[in-house]
């Protein structure tokens, strides 16, 4: 039977060579679509500003009609490709966790075999852990792993850089609101993902219990409080930096009109201009979200796929030297309860 699954089931070490691996050709086209996709989030706003302080201004009936017909356009082209993008993303997640899946399976069927149906019982509640919610975050992540980090920071630089030759310092002023942020996320995430990797081993260990160990009830019970108060310590950091993104968020509209009320109120610039920079600030802050949160999907993916990848590649297992190997009492398998 275990002839149906991939003769090898190790991974590559290294979350984004497996990922390229994969779905090398689905990338391409999420990598192109992007790249047609980041420019047009910046021509509504150059289309805004041509109304308000074009057609508005001079009464230009015609113009109107024609700038806003241009803008459906933009919207109509904007929705098509992102809906290409959207399914692609999905092929590429489905085809990550079914190609995963088959390498556990394949690994865990070959265990038994070699091992027993003992040793299968007691693997069966990591096995689960790792066919649920660990594959379910690498393929998440795979779909987006190259065609979001690329979307996000080019809408970025496209609306930042629009913003700076249209207004500089209002941009400036605008864009340093969010580097706070940027230094605080590295550090908190940090924390997360040594709270994320221990909940993971705490979720694996219950599951052997479950599976083949159910009389160890005061164990369960004392794993099962220490996932609840490892998953309350992630919410708090989690949280927090949520919070600080939609401060931030509403920060900025509030210096704009501010500092760019001042200079409208001194004529240094046009209230076509202020409105420009309110929606610019928008789809600067929505992919600058995006951005903040990838990072630390990165970050907590890459500790799911290592945790998918040390349990499959255990040292002395079949998948790394395809030799039948002893068995072993449980007390002296990696992660085993006590």
């Amino acid at each position: 039977m275990v002839d149906r699954f991939r003769k090898t089931f190790a991974l590559s070490r290294d979350l984004y060579a497996y990922v390229w691996k994969e779905s090398r050709s689905r990338q391409i086209a999420i990598c192109l679509l992007t790249m047609v996709l980041a420019p047009l989030m910046m021509v509504p706003l150059e289309v805004q500003r041509r109304i308000v302080n074009g057609a508005l201004v001079d009464r230009d009936m015609t113009l109107l009609v024609w700038l806003c017909l241009a803008y459906l356009a933009i919207v109509i082209l904007q929705g098509l490709t992102k809906f290409a993008l959207n399914m692609i993303k999905g092929m590429v997640a489905e085809g990550i966790a079914r190609d995963i899946r088959l390498r556990i399976v394949g690994d865990a069927l070959e265990r038994s075999q070699n091992e027993g149906a003992a040793a299968a019982t007691l693997g069966a509640g990591t096995v689960v852990s790792m066919l649920a919610a660990e594959t379910e975050d690498v393929s998440g992540f795979g779909g987006e792993a190259f065609g979001l980090p690329l979307l996000t920071g080019a809408t970025i630089l496209y609306v930042a850089g629009y913003l700076l030759w249209v207004e500089p310092m209002i941009a400036m002023i605008a864009v340093a609101l969010y580097l706070p942020q940027a230094l605080i996320v590295p550090v908190t995430q940090y924390s997360i993902n040594r709270l994320a990797r221990l909940r993971i081993v705490n979720v694996r260990s219950l599951g052997r219990i479950a599976a083949g160990l159910a009389a160890a009830r005061v164990t369960g019970i004392s794993i099962t409080n220490r996932i609840y108060m490892l998953r309350i310590g992630i919410y708090l950091r989690k949280f927090l930096l949520s919070a600080l993104g939609n401060f931030l968020d509403a920060l900025g509209p509030i210096v704009v009109l501010s500092f760019g009320g001042y200079l409208v109120i001194h004529g240094m610039t046009q209230v076509g201009t202020l409105l420009v920079f309110i929606s610019g600030l928008n789809k600067i802050a929505d992919p600058w979200d995006q951005l903040i949160n990838f990072y630390r999907s990165v970050s907590n993916t890459a500790v799911a796929y290592d945790m998918i990848r040390s349990q499959i590649e255990e040292p002395g297992t079949a998948s790394d030297d395809r030799r039948p190997r002893p068995a072993r009492p449980p007390s002296a398998r990696r992660g085993a309860v006590a």
